[in-house]
């Protein structure tokens, strides 16, 4: 009879869904705050929405890891990525139908601003408006409408390493403008009081977005707890306290 419990036991644990149940991974590919604030550390937001989940998850325990973009693309397309991907929308995936992925419900929504020097402020109206700018965008980010007209030669692209260090370009006016995800841009303006002169954002966005959890289809076992756990998240007060902290 031990025996048999033992072989049942064990098959239990090798079937796929139970075996990955034990830990899922949230890997993160923004490496910038309020989203990963000290990676070594595990601050920031995206480390916080895992625990919010671990309170709300008995089934699933939740951990959030950095992983680069192309290297969390390429697993993602061969199948490889042992986890779900957080802070993101199926626009940036090309899955605007909701097909090729599934999607938990979004836990923030954020927006990329256009930020231009406070002593030649430029009132952003769409793409057309930066046709004769340098302006500063981070490596390895499509800005949907700006980088066609950088292939065209309407626009100058500056790469910069972060959106920190083009906003610090920015203020030495070595650039014309540069786009910023609206959350990042406030918590740096609360850590760098003395930017908060240098700088004019327009009150026309970019681009604006819900942030939410893609989940391979062989991880659609954890989309119902997800569900429950991020349904209400908007509304809750204990989320809206965290989103506060960083501003």
């Amino acid at each position: 009879m031990a025996r048999l419990f033992s072989l049942l036991l064990c098959g239990l644990l090798a079937w796929p869904g139970l075996a990955a149940a034990d830990e899922i991974i949230l890997y993160a590919y923004h490496l910038k705050p309020p989203y990963i604030v000290d990676r070594d550390k595990q601050t920031g937001l995206y480390f916080d929405l895992a625990a919010y989940l671990n309170e709300r998850v008995s089934a699933h325990s939740f951990k959030t890891v950095y992983l680069p973009r192309r290297r969390l693309e390429h697993d993602l397309e061969t199948g490889r990525l042992n986890g779900l991907v957080v802070g993101v929308h199926p626009a940036w995936f090309k899955d605007e139908s909701r097909t090729r992925y599934l999607w938990s419900p979004p836990f923030v929504h954020d927006e990329d601003v256009v930020v231009s020097n406070s002593g030649s402020p430029l009132p952003y109206a769409g793409p057309e408006s930066l046709v004769g700018k340098s302006v500063g965008l981070s490596m390895g980010y499509y800005y949907f409408g700006i980088d066609e007209l950088v292939r065209a030669g309407r626009i100058k692209r500056d790469e910069a390493i972060s959106e920190e260090v083009s906003l610090d370009k920015l203020r030495l006016k070595r650039i014309d403008a540069t786009v910023v995800t609206r959350r990042t841009y406030d918590y740096l303006l609360r850590h760098r009081p003395e930017w908060r002169k240098e700088f004019f954002v327009s009150k026309k966005p970019h681009d604006e977005f819900d942030r939410l959890i893609l989940v391979p289809k062989e991880y659609g076992f954890v989309m119902q707890d997800l569900n429950a756990a991020l349904g209400p998240i908007l509304h809750d007060p204990q989320w809206q306290k965290i989103l506060r902290s960083y501003y």
